[in-house]
């Protein structure tokens, strides 16, 4: 039987290792070791290494239906538009714009930095990403009619009315509150 220092100086593409007995399967180290060049998607190559990801959801925990959710989820990206675009006219500042174009709203405030709403249909979710308080993934809570953060519970409506109010220096509403209405 070889050493673990033979096959590693002659390069082999080896997937199990017997080492009196024990049975040990190469590290990430000894991996690329033994992999020459080549395809990097071959067995055992740092991109074949998924489990290190984190996969979002397939389905989200709120048991909607698709065809519910677009609907839920268009209301609140047509309000969040119009009220957003009011806003705007109102401070008639030239830095600042809305854009919404296949399920993603982007909101461009200058100096203070860019706000990306958008609808992710295979989660039945609604993603942010924001300049303050960075990305966050919302999902429909049947309870409470609205679109809410699963780790600290927070309401999307809430947070991006504090945010903006605090960037603007203003009170800002935006009515979200009983999303259903909406649709």
């Amino acid at each position: 039987m070889l050493s673990l220092r033979t096959l590693c100086q002659r390069k082999s593409r080896i997937r199990v290792i017997r080492v009196r007995s024990a049975l040990i399967v190469p590290s990430t180290k000894l991996t690329l070791a033994f992999s020459s060049g080549g395809d990097a998607r071959r067995w055992g190559s740092i991109t074949d290494r998924r489990a290190l990801t984190t996969r979002a959801p397939q389905t989200s925990i709120n048991g909607l239906h698709i065809e519910e959710y677009g609907s839920l989820s268009e209301a609140t990206m047509t309000r969040l538009l119009e009220r957003l675009e009011d806003l705007l006219d109102e401070l008639g500042n030239n830095d600042a714009e809305v854009d919404y174009h296949s399920g993603v709203l982007t909101l461009k405030l200058g100096p203070h930095g860019t706000y990306v709403i958008n609808k992710q249909p295979p989660n039945k979710q609604i993603w942010l990403s924001s300049p303050i308080s960075g990305p966050k993934r919302y999902d429909y809570v049947r309870g409470t009619d609205d679109w809410r953060y699963s780790r600290d519970g927070e309401e999307l409506g809430t947070l991006l009315e504090r945010e903006l109010s605090e960037t603007l220096g203003r009170d800002v509403r935006l009515g979200l509150a009983r999303v259903s209405d909406l649709a």
